[in-house]
């Protein structure tokens, strides 16, 4: 991160490309061109309501010093490289944690779909299961006929009554 920057005033572009290939290898140096054009509302009357925060330019006198001259240099303190270096930091913690959350969510999508297949299968077992047990009980009824059918014919070869007794 240079600690010296050059903004170079946009009327001035022959200026801009002999400070870059001056200070070309010299990291500790940065040249811009500035590309801001001044104020982007064009409008006279003030918007209804101000949607901006706060001032995005964190260095008004760099405008009005480009105003009048045909470069400003910055000379950044190591409090803004601190600042910078824990702001990377954060936005590398930031993501990483995104990361986390995102697959705990492709997990709980993943479970939830685990468990509703899950569910289709046991509605369809249990389904199983009544049909089963309804046929079970069909069969538990033919067999009573059945045995209540035998009974009386062993009872009637063994000479017993001709009447089926309950």
């Amino acid at each position: 991160m240079p600690i010296h920057l050059f903004i170079v005033n946009r009327l001035h572009p022959d200026l801009y490309e002999d400070l870059r290939k001056r200070f070309a290898c010299d990291q500790n140096v940065g040249v811009i061109l500035d590309r801001r054009l001044g104020a982007r509302r064009m409008r006279t009357a003030p918007a209804a309501a101000e949607r901006r925060r706060a001032e995005r330019r964190a260095r008004p006198e760099v405008d009005q010093k480009l105003q009048t001259a045909s470069h400003t240099m910055i000379v950044r303190g190591p409090s803004e490289s601190a600042s910078l270096r824990e702001a990377r930091e954060w936005v590398e913690v930031i993501h990483d944690r995104v990361g986390a959350i995102r697959e705990v969510l492709d997990s709980y999508d993943r479970l939830r779909r685990e468990a509703e297949t899950i569910k289709q299968a046991h509605e369809r077992l249990r389904s199983d299961v009544d049909q089963a047990k309804r046929e079970l009980e069909d069969i538990d009824a033919a067999f009573a006929r059945a045995l209540a059918l035998a009974n009386d014919i062993l009872s009637r070869l063994r000479g017993g009554s001709t009447h089926p007794t309950g």
